[in-house]
């Protein structure tokens, strides 16, 4: 049957044109995440997940259901310094992030994948934010080499804490910003 999934990193809603009855609850409940007018017409982000949940409840035809993300599991695999987070689904590999530790303090990510059947789904920001974790407890500096974790990085300011600042990184004053702090 055909399906298609909107995840909003703890959920997936997942429709089934098929069923669809077209009854409009969905889009009268929650109008700012259902909107067929759009592509895709689903946006799970703007909404909480409990609200979610409780508008894919009311669906009369079940063409809306929710598959919970958390049966998603992240390992570490380590081979000397270098390795990779893994997530799990099952015993599916469903993404990876790769890194090298450049010393015990550094850590460079190298490259992120998701297999096709798990894009849409967050796989790859559920990833990062178990390497952030790792890091975190660790007490390690983390470069994004990779442009999929150097995005997230930049779009997600909680985070950064974690990153590793270098001198040509930070901000260089103009020469009028320079005058005006004299």
């Amino acid at each position: 049957m055909d399906r298609k999934e909107y995840s909003n990193g703890e959920i997936t809603i997942v429709w089934q044109p098929k069923r669809c009855m077209h009854s409009g609850i969905c889009v009268k409940t929650l109008p700012n995440v259902y909107n067929p007018k759009e592509r895709p017409w689903i946006k799970p982000f703007n909404a909480a997940t409990e609200q979610l949940i409780n508008q894919v409840a009311m669906c009369p035809s079940g063409a809306l259901s929710i598959k919970e993300l958390n049966m998603i599991e992240i390992k570490q695999i380590q081979e000397g310094n270098k390795g990779h987070f893994a997530a799990i689904d099952e015993s599916k590999v469903a993404g990876r992030m790769f890194y090298t530790f450049a010393g015990k303090e550094k850590m460079i990510i190298d490259h992120t994948e998701v297999e096709d059947a798990y894009r849409g789904q967050n796989i790859g920001n559920k990833i990062l934010m178990s390497v952030v974790e790792f890091a975190r407890e660790n007490k390690i500096k983390i470069i994004p080499l990779c442009p999929f974790a150097k995005s997230v990085f930049d779009k997600t300011e909680s985070i950064r804490d974690v990153l590793l600042v270098q001198e040509a990184d930070q901000k260089i004053p103009s020469i009028t910003e320079s005058r005006r702090e004299k």
